[in-house]
């Protein structure tokens, strides 16, 4: 065989590259990859790539803690610029709603709530007392809430700001 015969067998052999034990190794749609115990990535002559053997966890990215404040800053704002907050206790449809969605501050009280936005800058607060008996008043899982203290209509009103409050947080991010 001749040096340009080699040269061009070199040149057809894949290239590959081998990661191992990277934790924390970005990925690029605003995901992690934990864990990663094993990556082989392979490329022949032609440019096509592969990845082989790859062994690892993906986890969802989380936003600090800052900018989720801006984002529920921002979608309780665009819930009163719309008027979906007729009554202060509403926010206790906010809350239960970020309390059941993953990603979302998680509150043990009205209390913990109410100081959080008003961390964030909100002005116009509900009392403690107002979410306290609010929150006694449905059972169930959101968006499937079933209340015992108003009818349908309302009850969808509910449910919708929960929902209006969630779509408004993920067009943010």
């Amino acid at each position: 065989m001749d040096e340009k015969q080699k040269d061009k067998k070199k040149q057809e052999q894949p290239v590959t590259v081998n990661i191992t034990n990277n934790n924390q190794f970005q990925k690029g749609v605003g995901a992690f990859i934990t864990n990663l115990n094993h990556l082989t990535i392979v490329m022949d002559s032609e440019g096509n790539i592969k990845m082989e053997g790859v062994e690892a966890s993906i986890m969802p990215h989380k936003e600090d803690a800052k900018d989720i404040g801006r984002i529920v800053s921002q979608g309780i704002c665009t819930l009163e610029e719309e008027g979906l907050l007729l009554n202060l206790y509403d926010y206790t449809w906010v809350m239960e709603a970020m309390n059941q969605t993953d990603g979302m501050p998680s509150f043990k009280s009205p209390a913990s709530f109410i100081s959080y936005l008003r961390k964030l800058g909100i002005s116009r607060l509900p009392s403690e007392d107002s979410i306290n008996r609010k929150q006694n008043t449905f059972t169930g899982k959101f968006p499937e809430w079933v209340f015992i203290d108003c009818d349908t209509t309302e009850a969808t009103r509910r449910i919708n700001i929960g929902k209006r409050f969630l779509n408004i947080c993920r067009m943010i991010r």
